[in-house]
């Protein structure tokens, strides 16, 4: 997925997310992918999904919440999961981030599976 189309694409399904917030998640996907345009590519495209499917299990106000974060801190995209099930749970950004980069999160292998499934299928 460009960027072009990752940001038209979320902005349709999230439109409260902001550009300074799009910006942060862009210099993070090109910083874990330097030189490599088509790993960008598929990034893009894991956090496109991962953002419909927190949008889907937690909600609107959530997802643009979480996605929002970037601008302070950006986490990796199969880490978004548990940083969502956090939020909904009342666990500040602080200590959300904190618990995430200390611990590390790994989604079930369904979720992962899941992810995989969407992907194929938006090519």
């Amino acid at each position: 997925m460009d960027y072009f189309q990752f940001c038209e694409s979320l902005r349709s399904r999230l439109p409260g997310i902001n550009q300074e917030a799009l910006s942060a998640w862009e210099e993070f996907v090109a910083d874990m992918n330097t030189g490599d345009p088509r790993g960008a590519q598929q990034m893009r495209g894991e956090l496109y999904v991962e953002m419909l499917l927190i949008q889907q299990d937690y909600g609107d106000e959530l997802a643009t919440s979480l996605f929002n974060m970037g601008v302070r801190h950006t986490i990796n995209t199969f880490e978004l999961p548990g940083a969502a099930e956090m939020l909904s749970c009342g666990m500040d950004e602080a200590a959300l981030y904190d618990e995430i980069t200390s611990c590390g999160w790994h989604p079930p292998e369904e979720h992962t599976q899941r992810v995989r499934f969407i992907l194929r299928n938006l090519s």
